[in-house]
């Protein structure tokens, strides 16, 4: 009897430990709109490329030839954090596009965050804009800088986009001068952008990524690619080309850093840094956009024409170049094909040509301003 009771003892005492170790598992605390999870699900042929995911906006760039005030109200099926929800709160329509406002909500119901849906035209540039890089603005969380364009007509392009979400992983950026993409006061006229291929401390080591180059392009950057797939994070090239492309012009300085490094930090004697400056007009679907990413930006089969400085030496000084578009692959302009939106355009500037590999020397610093595209 008393064995019995013992033993009864002892497995009750088993169980109750058993049961103290189990825990409910934590609701989720995240409510945010995944990466590729907001799809225009009643789209008629509108849209013109991939969405475009940010972390308060969802931007859908439609036709040019779209009537935005006759089309339909866009109805968005959402992929969401496990567990959150999403309450569409308004919508406002005018000439400028469709804005759906959105408000998400976590599983454990303490927390919520805003999104904004814009369904909007790129508008093509202006044959006389000059990139100048004065319109700038802290990203959504306060860590680094974003640029966009305002045209003759007073309407904003988000068109750069930068490396700065992929380089928050590394804890590194302080301030918005800690990152690779930075402003500078003292450019060729007012403000330039400051290009420095940074260090990616004891994170970079571990995941193969030892360096960052500075960069600034046309285009998108994709941050949860940033780890993973890192050539598929920067995606070239929007339609915006008012006609064929002639010249690429602007301003730039460049020092190279001490220390070439390969991808596992190993110093290359008797390397160098330079810099990278190009623009490059290429072939899209529009009812299939796919972007030139890292891998083939200056590679594809589909560029049709190429403006790059080949030799941009160490100038210390603000130096003007002017380079003439040369064809690609055999290819000539198209008009029918620019009237299509058949063409993506991108620029494009590093600070270490050999940054998307991970080569390159911490340190190297490339200054540009007044970057412009002469038409024909």
């Amino acid at each position: 009897m008393i064995r019995k009771n013992i033993f009864g003892a002892m497995l009750l005492a088993i169980i109750c430990c058993l049961s103290s170790c189990i825990r409910e598992e934590a609701l989720n605390a995240e409510c945010d709109v995944l990466p590729t999870g907001a799809k225009w699900t009643n789209d008629n042929n509108y849209l013109n490329g991939e969405v475009n995911v940010k972390n308060n906006e969802i931007i859908f760039i439609v036709k040019k030839e779209t009537d935005l005030e006759k089309i339909p109200e866009p109805v968005i099926a959402f992929e969401l954090t496990p567990g959150a929800r999403i309450e569409k709160d308004s919508t406002k329509r005018n000439k400028d596009g469709i804005f759906q406002y959105y408000t998400t909500f976590s599983e454990d119901g303490n927390w919520n965050k805003q999104y904004i849906a814009k369904f909007i035209k790129l508008p093509p540039l202006d044959e006389d804009h000059i990139f100048s890089f004065e319109h700038f603005e802290l990203n959504s969380n306060n860590k680094y800088n974003i640029w966009y364009e305002i045209n003759n007509d007073g309407i904003r392009s988000d068109l750069w986009a930068s490396g700065n979400a992929g380089f928050m992983f590394t804890g590194k950026g302080k301030t918005p001068d800690d990152f690779p993409t930075a402003t500078d006061v003292n450019g060729k006229r007012g403000n330039c952008i400051k290009l420095t291929t940074r260090d990616t401390g004891s994170f970079g080591k571990m995941a193969g990524m030892p360096i960052a180059a500075g960069n600034i392009f046309i285009g998108e950057f994709l941050s949860e690619n940033a780890m993973k797939k890192p050539l598929e994070a920067t995606r070239f090239g929007m339609n915006i080309a008012p006609r064929k492309p002639a010249y690429l012009t602007g301003y730039y300085k460049y020092t190279p850093g001490e220390v070439f490094t390969d991808k596992q930090k190993n110093p290359v004697e008797g390397r160098r840094d330079t810099c990278a400056i190009y623009s490059v007009l290429y072939e899209v679907n529009p009812d299939n956009f796919v972007s030139l990413d890292g891998s083939n930006v200056t590679t594809s089969e589909r560029i049709v024409l190429i403006a790059e400085i080949e030799n941009p030496g160490e100038p210390d000084q603000w130096t003007e170049f002017m380079i003439p578009f040369e064809a690609m692959n055999g290819k000539e302009f198209d008009p029918e094909r620019l009237a299509n939106n058949e063409y993506a355009i991108t620029v494009v500037a590093s600070s270490s040509k050999e940054g998307a590999f991970f080569e390159g020397a911490i340190g190297s610093t490339l200054y540009v301003d007044e970057l412009s595209i002469i038409w024909e």
